[in-house]
C-alpha cells in the first residue's frame, strides 16, 4: 500500500503519504511511521507486493488485533467454532475462544473474552465480513470496550494474511493429525 503510494507519485514524501493514509481510512498516522515502514519495506519492482494495510497499522504506535472463525468437527462429528486471536504487531497469538456449532452474538462475545483472558485490549480489531462479526451483540461488545473494529477486504483472503494463514496452519497441522470427542477436548489441547 505504501510503496504503490509513493512508486504512484515519486515526489510524496512521507508527511504527504500520511496524510492521504489518514484522509482514505480515517487513521491518523505519523509521518515518522511512514518513514519506518518504507525504511523496512523499500519499494518493490513493478508488480511486487509490499506491506498490506493491516501491516502499516499495525506499525502505529497502537495495538491491532486479527480475529477470524472457523468450523471444525469432533471424531462425534460434532461441529465447533473456534475464534483464534492474534497480535498482528508481535505476530503473537492471543489466545482461542471455542463454542459449539450453533452460535449466537452472546456466544461470539464468550469466544473473544475466552480468547483475550488477562491480556489489555488492543485499539482495534480487524475482522472480515463473516455474518458472525455483524451481531449487534458483537458491535455493542466492541462499543463498550471502546475498540474500533476494522474490516478487511471483502472476498480477498490476502487483505487479512496474517490470521489465514495461521488458521490454515493450525488446520494442517493441528486438527488433521489429531482427532478429539468433544468441546472440552479442543480447549484442553
Amino acid at each position: 500500500m505504501l510503496q504503490s503510494s509513493k512508486r504512484l507519485n515519486p515526489c510524496f514524501g512521507c508527511p504527504r503519504i500520511a496524510q492521504q493514509i489518514s484522509h482514505a481510512f480515517g487513521l491518523e498516522i505519523d509521518k515518522d511511521v511512514v518513514r519506518r515502514i518504507l525504511a523496512n519495506h523499500p519499494l518493490p519492482k513493478s508488480g511486487g507486493k509490499g506491506p498490506s494495510w493491516l501491516s502499516a497499522i499495525a506499525e502505529t504506535r497502537d495495538s491491532l488485533w486479527s480475529v477470524d472463525l472457523f468450523r471444525c468437527e469432533s471424531i462425534l462429528l460434532k461441529s465447533f467454532w473456534v475464534m483464534v486471536v492474534m497480535d498482528i504487531f508481535t505476530r503473537r497469538i492471543v489466545g482461542f475462544g471455542v463454542e459449539p456449532a450453533h452460535i449466537d452474538g452472546i456466544s461470539v462475545c464468550r469466544m473473544f473474552n475466552q480468547a483475550r483472558r488477562r491480556q489489555p485490549l488492543p485499539k482495534r480489531l480487524s475482522t472480515d465480513h463473516d455474518p458472525l462479526f455483524r451481531f449487534h451483540r458483537w458491535r455493542a461488545n466492541l462499543r463498550i470496550l471502546d475498540i474500533e473494529e476494522l474490516k478487511s477486504v471483502p472476498f480477498v483472503p490476502p487483505s487479512h494474511p496474517f490470521i489465514e494463514r495461521l488458521i490454515g496452519t493450525f488446520r494442517r497441522e493441528y486438527l488433521d493429525q489429531t482427532l478429539f470427542w468433544n468441546g472440552l477436548d479442543l480447549i484442553a489441547s
